[in-house]
């Protein structure tokens, strides 16, 4: 899958980012795909635009824990987060995700440095009713048979997850009837 070829997000392609003042009302943005987007900006971002419910980070490579700190902190209206492959996300960063009362669904598709540890922050989120690991390379067996815990879960992506057996996904299918498994 190739990175997208260009930015997409709905402020304007000339951001200053001394105009984000001029959006406190903003509720959905998306910035996947912009290479240059550092954690400076995402906690201008987060400081700026409170109202945001969805946020989409994806294919934004200078994106690290810092960024999801500062996410955790300052957005606490949050529902929607993306951030298919940022791969400097790690398990410290997922423990910050996982205090977000208001997430409903998170996608952490090829984040490649998401380990079990991770995943044990995420089995905090009592709200949380999507959720996608898809190509996350590190998750074990053991690792994800514990997303049970996830009783509001409506959806569970694995596709392209080397830990996920078939037994896990009888196992999780058995334990989470409620759910849709995507294998």
């Amino acid at each position: 899958m190739d990175p997208p070829t260009s930015c997409r997000p709905i402020l304007p392609v000339k951001f200053n980012p001394l105009s984000i003042h001029s959006l406190p009302h903003l509720t959905v943005l998306s910035l996947s795909g912009c290479s240059k987007l550092t954690d400076d900006g995402v906690e201008l971002i987060a400081e700026n635009l409170q109202k945001l419910r969805a946020l989409d980070l994806s294919w934004c490579p200078r994106i690290t824990d810092a960024s999801l700190e500062y996410i955790a902190c300052d957005l606490n209206q949050l529902e929607e987060l993306t951030l298919d492959r940022c791969v400097h996300i790690t398990d410290i960063g997922v423990g910050y995700i996982s205090t977000m009362l208001s997430l409903t669904a998170l996608f952490l598709r090829w984040c490649s440095q998401v380990r079990d540890f991770g995943l044990q922050h995420l089995c905090s989120m009592r709200n949380l009713q999507v959720l996608s690991l898809a190509g996350c390379p590190l998750l074990t067996s053991s690792g994800l048979s514990s997303l049970i815990q996830l009783r509001h879960l409506q959806e569970l992506e694995l596709t392209n997850c080397p830990g996920a057996s078939q037994e896990l996904f009888e196992y999780l299918k058995d334990h989470m009837p409620r759910c849709l498994i995507i294998e």
